[in-house]
C-alpha cells in the first residue's frame, strides 16, 4: 500500500533509483545559468575584494570550489542556449511559420497536424493536395491563401512598398 507522506514528499514515486525531479535548465536556460554564473564569480570575488589575509584564504578556499564548481558546470549550459536561440532566431527569419499567418485555431491546427510547419511548405503545396487533408474544406483553404497573401502583403510593406492610394 502507498503511504501517501512519501508519495508526497518523493514527488508521487516511492523509490529513489531514478528522479522526476525536472531539469533546472529546462525553463529559461539562459537567464537561469547566466545568473547562476554570476553568483559563481562573486563567491569567487568577494572574498578576494573584501578580506585580508587567512580569513580570505580560508573563505576563498570554502567558496571557490563552489564557484568553480558551479562555472565548469553552467558556462557551457550558458553558451548552448545561447547558440540555440540564436539559430532558433535565424530559422524564423529564413523560414517563418504558420504563426505568423494569423490564422483561426482550426486552420493552424489542421496544417500542424500534416506537417505544414513553415509557409514556404504551405505556398509549394498545391490546392489539390491541400484539398486531400483529412478535415481541410475549402473554407479552410481559402482562409490559409488569404493569410499566406495579408502575410506577402506585410512584408511587402514593411520592405518600403506602399499600396496605391
Amino acid at each position: 500500500m502507498r503511504d501517501p507522506y512519501l508519495a508526497q514528499r518523493y514527488g508521487g514515486r516511492l523509490t529513489s533509483a531514478h528522479s522526476d525531479l525536472g531539469d533546472l535548465f529546462a525553463i529559461n536556460p539562459i537567464r537561469r545559468s547566466f545568473g547562476t554564473i554570476v553568483v559563481c564569480l562573486l563567491m569567487i570575488a568577494l572574498p578576494l575584494l573584501t578580506l585580508q589575509g587567512e580569513a580570505r584564504m580560508a573563505v576563498e578556499i570554502v567558496t571557490g570550489w563552489f564557484g568553480l564548481t558551479g562555472l565548469i558546470i553552467c558556462t557551457p549550459i550558458f553558451l548552448w542556449s545561447l547558440g540555440e536561440e540564436g539559430w532558433r532566431l535565424l530559422e524564423r527569419h529564413l523560414w517563418p511559420t504558420i504563426e505568423e499567418l494569423e490564422l483561426t485555431p482550426r486552420a493552424h491546427n489542421l496544417l500542424r497536424r500534416h506537417g505544414f510547419v513553415t509557409i514556404a511548405s504551405v505556398e509549394r503545396a498545391p490546392d489539390t493536395t491541400l484539398l486531400l487533408l483529412s478535415n481541410m474544406d475549402t473554407r479552410a483553404l481559402h482562409e490559409i491563401r488569404r493569410g499566406v497573401s495579408l502575410w506577402r502583403y506585410r512584408r511587402w510593406q514593411e520592405r518600403g512598398f506602399r499600396g496605391a492610394a
